[in-house]
């Protein structure tokens, strides 16, 4: 149970974890609404609407762009905008949680952390972000060069298919190097006032010493995490659910889940500067 008790870090920090959530969802909201609004301006008394309702999105979808396609352009231009504000601000919001975490200071640190290490969380995302690009192409590429030609030269798939599968293993132990290695990073930043550069390679090395160790926790926020989806996923199948109060009844469910989902993020955090050098 001791091993388990990292988990509910995070929900002990109801204040922070409610500001996080009410960002995401102001920003969610006016997202929703601008699409709403070209949605129902367009398509919004189209029969195919119905489909929906049988299961059949692709009828709304064709409707869309065969028929209402002009009106997505303003739509595009504007979600584009609205996705880079998102990928800022979400830079604000790890760097806020990062510092509230590391000095302990729930009350104002998540705004003082946000706007201090801002600049500097941004320029650690794009690093990562070029890294996990490479090293995709490297491990992607040579492999998907040349699938054309053995899916005509194979006698079976079997090869493609363990080919596949090997591949995925191997990018998803990059992907958790890198998540390790990223918050780390963040955790030299912050702490130890070191500069991005240093505290980039610093986490990259850390990474490389202690994501086997580390595995068995991150595996077990994943796991909570796919329990999560997999209710939220069974609740949404309920017919019942289909009704003007069923629908309310998800969306609140569906806000509990981020909310959680907000709270485990922050006890992950909480975990990893726990297994951190020189703590």
């Amino acid at each position: 149970m001791n091993n388990l008790k990292f988990l509910f870090y995070g929900f002990g920090r109801k204040r922070l974890v409610t500001t996080i959530y009410l960002i995401q969802l102001t920003l969610a909201v006016t997202i929703g609404l601008q699409v709403y609004q070209v949605i129902d301006a367009s398509i919004g008394h189209s029969v195919s609407l119905e489909g929906i309702r049988l299961g059949n999105a692709h009828m709304v979808i064709n409707d869309l762009l065969n028929v209402h396609g002009a009106s997505l352009s303003p739509l595009i231009g504007q979600v584009r905008w609205l996705i880079l504000t998102y990928l800022l601000l979400a830079a604000f919001i790890h760097a806020g949680m990062w510092y509230t975490v590391i000095h302990r200071n729930e009350r104002s640190g998540f705004w003082i952390g946000g706007s201090i290490y801002f600049g500097r969380c941004v320029l650690i995302g794009i690093i990562f972000l070029v890294l996990l690009l490479i090293l995709s192409a490297i491990i992607w590429l040579p492999f998907l060069s040349k699938f054309g030609y053995w899916m005509e030269h194979l006698m079976s798939e079997a090869p493609l298919v363990w080919g596949i599968g090997a591949l995925l293993f191997l990018w998803s132990v990059v992907c958790v190097h890198l998540f390790v290695a990223s918050c780390y990073s963040r955790i030299y930043l912050i702490r130890d006032k070191m500069s991005v550069f240093r505290s980039v390679l610093k986490g990259i090395k850390t990474s490389v010493k202690k994501t086997i160790f580390l595995l068995p926790a991150l595996m077990l926020v994943l796991f909570v995490l796919i329990v999560l989806y997999a209710l939220h996923s069974f609740i949404d199948d309920w017919r019942i659910l289909s009704s003007s109060i069923g629908i309310i009844v998800l969306f609140i469910i569906q806000q509990i889940i981020i909310w959680i989902k907000i709270s485990l993020r922050l006890s992950t955090y909480h975990y990893l500067l726990t297994k951190a050098e020189g703590v």
